[in-house]
């Protein structure tokens, strides 16, 4: 109604506010004063870099083939793999796939061209979105949207990031 500038029905009441509707001057809160910082003050600050102290996890070591390698096979040298079902389907796939210098993208089908990263890269790329310093841990399509927005794809990136939301402990 505000952004038509049309006129307000008979059955919607407006009230116009003038001033805040909260009085901040009175707000006891919880919060104590900053010239009151407790006992120590380096001991609660030493607590709290213990606690930010957070190592992370080595990566796990993947066994699994890179899937751009038979992509990239049939982009260099046109050749696909000895399976007859996997040649077909590595065959049809490829017509979305470019190879520009030395590095293999995805053209979307706005015809975008996406960088193809591994599993593993894609996996810390979601991590750094979804707990970084921009980050909001959003829901798993809403991770998958960014990384791809950013220009990054992989083919299992609703999977990986549905496995990270489920096993962050902030959401």
């Amino acid at each position: 109604m505000a952004s038509e500038r049309a006129t307000v029905p008979s059955d919607v009441i407006v009230s116009d506010l003038y001033k805040p509707s909260i009085d901040y001057k009175d707000d006891g809160g919880s919060d104590q004063p900053p010239g009151n910082l407790g006992p120590d003050p380096e001991v609660s600050a030493a607590q709290e870099q213990e606690a930010m102290d957070i190592e992370p996890e080595p990566p796990a070591p993947d066994d699994s083939p890179d899937w751009r390698y038979p992509l990239l096979q049939r982009l260099v040298d046109g050749t696909l793999p000895s399976d007859q079902a996997e040649a077909r389907r590595v065959a049809r796939r490829a017509n979305t796939f470019v190879l520009l210098d030395g590095e293999i993208y995805k053209r979307s089908p706005l015809g975008i061209l996406m960088r193809c990263i591994s599993c593993q890269e894609g996996i810390k790329l979601l991590e750094d979105i979804h707990s970084g310093a921009c980050g909001h841990h959003a829901a798993p399509r809403t991770l998958v949207g960014n990384a791809f927005r950013q220009g990054f794809y992989w083919p299992t990136a609703v999977v990986d990031a549905t496995e990270i939301v489920w096993t962050c402990e902030g959401c």
